[in-house]
């Protein structure tokens, strides 16, 4: 079997694997009670998401392979910390990119 067909059979296999996982409540409808520590879980999903996300684009160098490769003196990890406490303080989105921004290019120019 050809490559081009282990991946006509990949993209078949994922699309019935998603379309059973997000028809599952549609079919069983009320007939399935999710526990409420469930519901509640649930919940912390998208912010997990966007830490696994942004977590190594902030504290770790480009193209980095791991941890190990840590350093302070990469200006992601000022800029994305001043942006955090900025927004944190502001709650608006022009005042963190500003912030954000300077800090980031005063930290590239001092560690560059």
């Amino acid at each position: 079997m050809s490559t081009n067909m282990y991946i006509v059979w990949l993209i078949a296999g994922m699309t019935c694997v998603s379309i059973c996982a997000r028809s599952f409540f549609l079919v069983f409808g009320e007939r399935f009670k999710v526990a409420d520590w469930i519901l509640e879980a649930i919940r912390f999903a998208p912010l997990a998401a966007m830490v696994a996300i942004l977590a190594p684009e902030l504290f770790l160098p480009s193209g980095a392979s791991s941890v190990a490769q840590f350093n302070l003196k990469l200006p992601n990890i000022w800029g994305g910390l001043a942006a955090m406490v900025a927004f944190y303080f502001t709650k608006k989105m022009i005042p963190t990119l500003i912030v954000g921004m300077m800090v980031y290019t005063a930290a590239k120019a001092l560690f560059a």
